[in-house]
């Protein structure tokens, strides 16, 4: 191989000079490039590394007249994949030459000797996606080199210096688990050695490679087995370079034990192939590379390559330390909060407990470190579940005890060996006894249980509730000041008086009128009366619970049938934002609001239990609301210990999780 002069096409020594490796499975090594040696064959191979990565190779031929070197660095971090490398080649003592007529290299030997420098630094980066949900880009990887050159000439009765820079760019994609793709697209800037008066072309290869795991393993190799076999194959597209034809290079590396690699492959150079041998030897976190890799139509040619890289490996140290003790009971049915007019429901429930550990795991090779919190989960034993105790492990399902009307709550508790310490769950359920014309799949059973269980709705002496009955301006004002815990003697003091014409003082919701009508929910008439028998239309209803409420108001038009100047809405625009109004679409099936259809109780009965002040009662009623303790186990049938005082971590049947939280590099 000879240097070019200081005009024409320049050599990138970082795309001819190779590791022990690359030459020994005749250059293909594209898809390949999962060690350092990618730094220089496709920088996106960087982001498969686990480790810091490090590779060198010296070498002469010529009769010691030309030298190659290379060395290259890369490791990971929590951004990506950084690297650093430096290519040269150079020749001293070089007869100077020259090009004839037919473009042909000659010497001249007119003038003295020569020496030529060309060297190359990169600076690299690669990334890859292993964390993403979208399939195709967990398979990607991608990397760049930004390539600074500089060469020189001395010698020839003349001197020169040049630089440049250009940019390689790298892909990576794995299309089935056991094969890899790659490209690499060399010095794609273009760009030229800009000397004294001239300037040269930096050429490249458009590398296009392929990489199959046949034996391995792992899951990522075609057929299993304890000998690891890779076949590779490279195509080279050449641009404005001194080979003006496309190249091909196949490779194969056996493992035929876990720390000695053969390699073997056919390198094509300028229409001539080469047989390449090669040799690698894995020594703690060192591989050192033998390659035996003749370069066509160059005589004098050294065809021995040794290279050493440090690889890193998998040893690994692992700190662990308890964090704390948890409960992991999960009742899968019936859910928290459950409503049904059963006397007896079934619980499917798997009693567990969990240890939670930090793990930090400490690769002794590059100091790199990752901590995760681990989730370890055991079965509990002497399981109670609402009282019985379950001679069994696992996922446990029995029938409850008879339940009372009301708020009910269903216990599961067990005991954490050898510890001896107790843990509790509890699933709380009412049982409701429906009204006549409210079974439990009607679609407003949910507030109306929970409304007439914390007394703020009330049903007719038949046992009905008339769901879909408009409702009177009385009837939703008791609603209203029922849930003020107004006290007796305040509506007393409210039934004396004779504010409005048409409600009398023996008018059962007098008190709940005068208390509704000076808070401002609801005003008369002009005439003087109240009118609490008139049924309300929707619009007035929502404007009424939106007032007691403290809705802030909003102007805007929430449903397509309103008008701009529809008095009522600034309390229906805030009151769809805040979700009162679904149900219009998920029962009635429309998106309109119809402000002048009667306002149901069923209705009333939904948009007061959105509300802010009935969601805290029903809270309260949930966490606190009356009911008999049974199901629970004893206290002195349990152990006193608290779990935050644990130290050992029980060996019986666990199940893991693992959290990764941060990775750091020293």
């Amino acid at each position: 191989m000879g240097f070019p002069s200081s005009a024409g096409t320049s050599i990138d020594p970082s795309r001819t000079v190779y590791l022990g490796r690359t030459l020994g499975m005749g250059g293909a090594h594209t898809a390949l490039s999962d060690d350092g040696e990618g730094l220089f064959t496709n920088p996106a191979g960087l982001g498969e590394t686990k480790y810091l990565q490090m590779s060198g190779v010296s070498r002469r031929l010529f009769l010691d007249e030309t030298a190659y070197f290379i060395l290259g660095f890369s490791m990971p971090t929590e951004y990506g994949h950084i690297g650093l490398g430096y290519a040269s080649a150079y020749t001293t003592g070089s007869y100077a030459t020259t090009r004839d007529n037919d473009n042909r290299i000659i010497i001249n030997p007119s003038l003295e000797v020569m020496a030529y420098d060309s060297n190359v630094i990169l600076l690299s980066y690669a990334k890859n996606f292993p964390q993403q949900e979208n399939e195709f880009l967990k398979k990607l990887s991608l990397g760049c080199n930004l390539k600074f050159f500089n060469q020189s000439i001395t010698g020839g009765n003349s001197g020169a210096k040049g630089t440049g820079i250009n940019l390689d760019i790298g892909v990576m994609y794995n299309p089935v688990n056991w094969l890899k793709s790659g490209l690499n697209l060399q010095n794609m800037l273009g760009g030229s050695i800009n000397w004294n008066n001239s300037s040269d072309k930096i050429g490249g290869y458009y590398k296009l490679g392929f990489a199959a795991n046949v034996l391995g393993a792992s899951t990522e190799a075609l057929y299993k087995h304890e000998q690891k076999l890779i076949a590779a194959f490279d195509y080279d597209l050449p641009h404005d370079s001194l080979d003006s034809a496309a190249l091909m290079h196949v490779g194969l590396e056996w493992l035929p034990i876990k720390n000695i690699a053969l390699r073997c492959g056919l390198n094509q150079e300028s229409q001539s192939l080469g047989l390449t041998l090669g040799l690698g030897l894995i020594q703690g976190n060192f591989r050192f590379d033998y390659a035996y890799a003749a370069r066509p139509g160059i005589s004098g040619d050294n065809p021995h390559y040794f290279s050493i890289s440090y690889i890193g490996s998998d040893n690994v140290k692992i700190e662990k330390s308890l964090k704390k003790k948890e409960s992991a009971i999960k009742v899968i049915e019936p859910a928290d909060r459950y409503i049904t007019s059963m006397e007896i429901v079934k619980i499917i429930t798997e009693p567990k407990f969990a240890v939670i550990s930090e793990e930090k795991k400490i690769w002794e090779s590059t100091g790199t470190s990752e901590a995760a919190e681990i989730k370890e989960f055991y079965d509990l034993t002497n399981v109670y579940v609402d009282g019985k105790k379950i001679e069994q492990t696992g996922t446990v399902e029995v029938n409850s005890q008879p339940m009372k009307y009301g708020r009910n709550v269903i216990y599961v508790t067990g005991v954490i060996t050898p510890d001896s310490i107790a843990i509790t769950t509890e699933v709380k359920v009412l049982r409701f006894d429906p009204f006549k014309d409210t079974e439990m799949t009607y679609w407003a059973i949910t507030p109306i249980a929970l409304n007439s269980e914390i007394g703020l709705i009330k049903g007719y002496p038949d046992n009905t509730f008339r769901p879909e009955k408009g409702i009177t301006r009385a009837e939703l004002l008791s609603l209203l000041i029922r849930t003020l815990n107004v006290s007796p003697e305040a509506l007393d003091e409210a039934s004396i008086y004779e504010k409005f014409t048409d409600v009398p003082k023996d008018n059962w919701a007098l008190p709940y009128i005068k208390i509704g009508s000076d808070m401002g929910l609801v005003e008369g008439y002009p005439d003087g009366t109240f009118k609490p028998n008139r049924v309300l239309a929707r619009a007035e209803g929502i404007a009424i619970i939106a007032r007691y409420a403290n809705l802030p108001t909003k102007e805007g038009i929430a449903f397509s049938d309103l008008k701009e100047d529809f008095w009522a809405n600034k309390y229906i625009l805030p009151a769809k934002e805040s979700g009162w109004l679904n149900y219009l679409k998920e029962h009635y099936e429309k998106d309109i609001f119809s402000p002048e259809e009667d306002f149901s109780r069923a209705e009333a009965s939904y948009v007061l239990y959105k509300t802010a002040p009935v969601q805290k009662m029903v809270d309260d009623f949930w966490m606190q609301g009356a009911t008999e303790e049974r199901g629970k186990v004893p206290e002195w049938m349990l152990p006193k210990n608290e779990i935050t005082t644990i130290e050992a971590v029980p060996q019986i049947n666990a199940t893991t999780e693992v959290k990764a939280e941060k990775k750091d590099s020293d």
